[in-house]
């Protein structure tokens, strides 16, 4: 009894987990991922490797009956089979900094760059989980968020709460877009999560956005191209879990992901490292069941704030039709799709009106401007039609004279809408609403 009383006043205000640490050994390395034996773990738990030169932090992704696969967040390099695997029986966590602003956070959390802010950390801890939210907890998107471009606000209108992906092939001008949108919303909050980007980009967002100090409402996360798949996770998860937290305080959250397709391909890593079946062009079913559980933590939440979601699309190759891309068009609100030919002609954000949608739209634009929106297309879809004549010099001005202010309205609409201009011109305004359909036929 008396050592039973003298272990307890010794134990007295410790925690479990110094007195009780679960372990196990890596028994294989395969790529960059690990097989260790375990006691009791779940997936998702973090784990400690501890090797004879470092330590190196992991997610549990898989269990099997004897061992378990461990997603490394660093390099394997110094790991060999026989180390100790130390299981810390919690989930992926980080430590809330009370001025995240200005800065450039990694997939652990922590600051990386040389900034002289306060960077004090609280014990509060942020969860790096995406719980489903209930559809009872969210509202619609009803009020409209101006971006200064035009096209978006005019055409394909961007709502408080939406999520909308910029779908391009490399060099159309996506992350261009990305950055001119960063500057010109205006949001309590913006947070910009740059997944498996290269560093050069990542230093030039810096120090052109942020580093100038014109964006102190700004939280930069940033995991590169030459991070391991589960950091790369793991920093879309950060950028999350503070975009959550502000909009429990009823702010209003704008979240810049750039890219969902690099996302997907650490989460094609991961998910292949656990034996699943490529169902479409390699990627497994893992990838296509995360993706939208990203995509739905963003929304407008009763009582609270709001999550705008912004997410490039990198199509490869330039098929729409690729799998990422397919499957993003169905679980996002609006896709705006940027056009090769239209970025070569110099019209500048080149998105391609016609191929775009904006699924909020008529919650968010009055009669008025859904009746302009209607008109454009309506002029651009004709054009559309005779675009080939027009351009090879097939057809001669003057021929027609339906077809003459067709190609007069359309060339007016290009200057006005690819701009970044308070409004469009009024008078064309006018002729816009005074189109008659079929002026071509």
């Amino acid at each position: 009894m008396q050592s039973s009383n003298w272990l307890h006043s010794l134990l007295e205000g410790t925690e479990k987990e110094l007195c009780v640490k679960q372990f196990g050994c890596v028994t294989s390395i395969s790529g960059c991922f690990v097989e260790a034996s375990y006691r009791q773990c779940v997936v998702g738990e973090v784990a400690l490797i501890h090797s004879a030169v470092k330590m190196i932090e992991c997610e549990v992704v898989s269990i099997k009956k004897d061992t378990c696969l461990l997603a490394p967040l660093s390099t394997l390099d110094g790991v060999g089979v026989g180390d100790s695997v130390e299981y810390k029986e919690q989930l992926p966590s980080i430590k809330r900094m009370t001025n995240p602003f200005g800065k450039i956070l990694d997939g652990f959390g922590e600051e990386v760059s040389d900034s002289i802010a306060s960077n004090e950390l609280i014990k509060e801890s942020l969860l790096l989980i995406s719980q489903p939210v209930s559809v009872f907890l969210k509202v619609p998107v009803k009020e409209k968020i101006s971006t200064g471009s035009r096209i978006v606000d005019d055409i394909l209108p961007l709502g408080l709460g939406q999520k909308v992906g910029i779908f391009a092939g490399s060099g159309v001008g996506k992350s261009t877009l990305l950055n001119k949108l960063h500057r010109s919303i205006d949001a309590d909050v913006k947070i910009v999560a740059m997944v498996g980007e290269r560093s050069r980009e990542v230093v030039d967002f810096y120090q052109k956005q942020m580093d100038s100090g014109l964006s102190k409402d700004t939280i930069l996360v940033a995991s590169t191209s030459e991070d391991p798949p589960s950091l790369k996770r793991r920093a879309v998860y950060v950028a999350l879990a503070y975009a959550k937290y502000y909009c429990e305080q009823g702010l209003n959250v704008v979240v810049i992901l750039d890219s969902i397709t690099r996302l997907a391909h650490a989460l094609r890593e991961i998910g292949i490292s656990r034996y699943e079946p490529p169902v479409a062009r390699g990627y497994p079913p893992s990838v296509f069941a995360e993706l939208p559980r990203i995509v739905e933590q963003c929304g407008n939440f009763k009582g609270k704030g709001s999550i705008t979601g912004i997410m490039s699309v990198l199509v490869d190759g330039d098929d729409e039709n690729e799998p990422v891309s397919d499957f993003m068009r169905g679980v996002l609100d609006g896709h705006f799709i940027l056009d090769r030919k239209l970025a070569n002609t110099g019209l500048y954000p080149s998105i391609n009106m016609l191929r775009s949608r904006s699924r909020i739209m008529e919650n968010v634009l009055n009669k008025e401007q859904l009746f302009f929106e209607k008109k454009v297309r309506q002029i651009y879809s004709e054009y559309s039609e005779i675009e080939d004549v027009v351009r090879t010099g097939i057809y001669q001005e003057g021929t027609s004279d339906d077809i003459d202010y067709v190609v007069k309205l359309k060339k007016q609409l290009d200057v006005e809408l690819y701009s970044w201009k308070e409004s469009v011109d009024k008078e064309l305004v006018k002729d816009v609403l005074a189109f008659k359909e079929n002026n071509t036929s």
